[in-house]
């Protein structure tokens, strides 16, 4: 684990593998780098509350600047999609093509997620202090119908995490609070690097319609459906999804 420094913040990050082009791994709402599906070490300082969606996308130009990187290829899920985007919008000369996973455009004309989703908000799981029950109820919900029964290897993988690293409440609220706050639906006619936008046609979190829209709004953005899956496609569908992110970023 390295620690990058921005402002008065601390981030950890890890680099993995090599070559000659840089790529930025951003996460969701309460996730860690491990959600991503290959084992970081190491565990994140506690960071200050209170921040914007700006101020993340900040925070992860200063992980290229710790790396040297002058460019790189961005990719953010859920969440980390919405911080990509405002990286690409703020700081367009850091990157060079940019994936949007799982993810909007904010604003008030979104389509609001399923119920089952809206009912892993409720205020009372988040004081039970119990990460891998939360985890487990969360998966359930937000991967397509039948993937935690027929996945029980990635699913504990998951599980094991939350609980080695647990979301603190008030962190997961901060990142809830900037994610609410933040409207990029205006802005993104002015993205002006390749851009792929992947979608799970089962998303129950963030709805498929708000995928196509994105898509719609930036331009010669390309569109990436992906069938029987739902918010996390890089468990749900690993094959389909490393294929067509990797043809997209040597084209």
């Amino acid at each position: 684990m390295e620690i990058a420094r921005s402002k008065n913040a601390e981030l950890a990050y890890s680099v993995e593998g090599s070559g000659d082009e840089t790529v930025l791994l951003i996460m969701g709402l309460g996730g860690r780098a491990a959600d991503w599906g290959t084992a970081f070490p190491g565990k994140a300082p506690k960071a200050a509350l209170g921040y914007s969606l700006s101020d993340l996308a900040g925070d992860s130009v200063a992980v290229l600047d710790a790396v040297g990187a002058g460019k790189a290829h961005v990719i953010g899920i859920s969440m980390g999609g919405m911080i990509a985007q405002l990286v690409a919008l703020e700081h367009r000369e850091r990157v060079a093509k940019l994936v949007l996973m799982s993810t909007h455009m904010g604003g008030p004309n979104i389509e609001q997620m399923h119920p089952d989703a809206q009912s892993l908000f409720d205020p009372s799981l988040f004081l039970r202090n119990e990460a891998e029950a939360t985890m487990r109820r969360t998966l359930g919900v937000i991967t397509a119908p039948g993937w935690v029964e027929a996945n029980p290897g990635p699913l504990q993988e998951l599980l094991d995490q939350a609980k080695r690293e647990p979301t603190h409440a008030t962190v997961f609220m901060a990142q809830l609070h900037a994610l609410m706050n933040s409207d990029r639906s205006e802005r993104l006619r002015d993205i002006a690097v390749p851009t792929l936008v992947v979608h799970g046609c089962d998303d129950k979190l963030i709805r498929p319609s708000n995928g196509r829209e994105l898509a719609k709004c930036i331009p010669g953005a390309q569109l990436a459906m992906l069938e029987n899956c739902g918010h996390m496609p890089m468990y749900e569908k690993t094959n389909e999804l490393s294929a067509i992110v990797l043809e997209f970023l040597a084209r």
